[in-house]
């Protein structure tokens, strides 16, 4: 008596490549969002928090810990170390803001783009590859990267320029 196949369908490379890009994107979108102003010299965001944008103490035991860490391994804390970086060297500070800033949504978009597709090469495969929840996952995750990508770029470099009429 049989009862199926042992084989599995294969999942599309395509559906792979797209959540790869997607979680790559989300990552550096996370970072540029919500990290990456304690990096980068004269950033509005480090400027608008002041002193509150630094490293703060940490309080917990695993925060110390991490904080031990950092220094065993790098001197200093990691934070620290990346301003005084972007300070020093203007290349430094422009290749982190294209790190967190315009990579994440260029990848976040393209990633979107590739799941679609492959969303669209998986339907019309007749059930030769599998694949679909990855394409879907890809599409969403990269257009979320994508857009929190994009209103850091706009909070960051269209915001101060808008007459101050819009911002009051």
């Amino acid at each position: 008596m049989v009862t199926g196949s042992s084989r599995a369908v294969p999942v599309h490379r395509m559906s792979w490549v797209g959540i790869g890009m997607a979680v790559v994107a989300g990552v550096l979108a996370l970072y540029g969002s919500m990290h990456s102003e304690k990096h980068i010299d004269d950033s509005p965001l480090r400027v608008a928090r002041g002193s509150s944008g630094l490293p703060a103490k940490p309080e917990s035991g695993v925060g110390r810990l991490i904080v031990k860490a950092e220094t065993s391994a790098f001197g200093e804390r990691i934070d620290t170390k990346m301003l005084a970086l972007t300070k020093r060297s203007k290349v430094a500070n422009y290749t982190l803001q294209i790190v967190a800033y315009v990579l994440p949504f260029w990848l976040g978009l393209a990633a979107a783009l590739t799941g679609g597709w492959a969303m669209q090469t998986v339907q019309k495969s007749d059930g030769k590859y599998a694949g679909n929840t990855l394409a879907v996952f890809s599409m969403m995750a990269g257009g979320l990267a994508a857009v929190v990508a994009g209103c850091m770029m706009v909070s960051i470099y269209v915001w101060p320029h808008v007459p101050s009429l819009y911002t009051t």
